[in-house]
């Protein structure tokens, strides 16, 4: 059983195959451009890098298509959802009416908020005896959509999550970084003042050599002398 989780795909909720049912052109059309959509962003998350360093810059330079994707996806749905609510009270309403049943009044409230994300709910007051003998192939449509947008919702929540500790984690080792680079300066700066007092005591200890070796070769020039002296004079003779 574990292993056929993890053989199973990460997109294994999103169906590009859908019911044979007869559609209109332009709900064929949407439906199309909403699969391409979603491969996009599928492609865009699940990319994978060799190191943490390159998917990190990967995930900075596409983070902006990933949003533009998800605006787009929003307005496509958005877009979706306002038609199939101009249209299906009313259709509802006539269907109910047909099977003796009080009228079901669903309520779509779509709002876009700041973070970019549209929040959905929908409440629909059935009376438990009433039920539908006719299944509404694009209300299921609609539900499995919603389904579809409320996983992807989680994923770039997830994804803003990894990106906020991708942060932190760059920032701890720049942090790091900075503390071994002033530490480096530091031992570099006694490295070159110890360097130079050992110039300039090698050069106090030269000019001491020097003038050592000078008074040694005088001292000796000087002893020569005396001794050259004292071999030139006569010996003496007693008598």
């Amino acid at each position: 059983m574990t292993q056929l989780m993890k053989n199973q795909p990460s997109q294994w909720w999103w169906l590009e195959s859908h019911s044979t049912t007869k559609r209109s052109p332009w709900f064929q059309s949407t439906l199309n451009e909403l699969n391409e959509k979603t491969k996009a962003m599928l492609k865009l998350i699940e990319e994978d890098a060799d190191s943490f360093a390159k998917r990190a810059e990967m995930y900075y330079k596409k983070r902006p298509e990933l949003i533009s994707m998800v605006e787009d996806f929003y307005r496509t749905h958005r877009s979706l959802a306002e038609s199939y609510d101009q249209v299906k009270p009313d259709t509802a309403f006539r269907q109910l009416k047909i099977e003796g049943s009080q009228p079901c009044s669903p309520k779509k409230l779509l709002s876009f908020g700041d973070n970019g994300y549209d929040n959905y709910s929908e409440n629909c007051d059935v009376e438990e005896s009433v039920k539908s003998e006719v299944d509404d192939p694009e209300k299921e449509e609609e539900d499995r959509i919603c389904d579809e947008v409320m996983m992807l919702r989680e994923e770039v929540e997830r994804l803003r999550k990894e990106n906020r500790a991708l942060k932190d984690e760059l920032k701890e080792k720049d942090e790091e970084k900075i503390k071994v680079i002033r530490q480096m300066s530091l031992a570099i700066d006694f490295i070159k003042q110890e360097n130079v007092k050992m110039r300039s005591f090698i050069a106090k200890e030269s000019k001491k050599n020097l003038k050592t070796s000078f008074d040694l070769n005088k001292l000796m020039g000087a002893l020569s002398r005396k001794l050259g002296i004292r071999r030139n004079q006569p010996s003496v003779i007693a008598l």
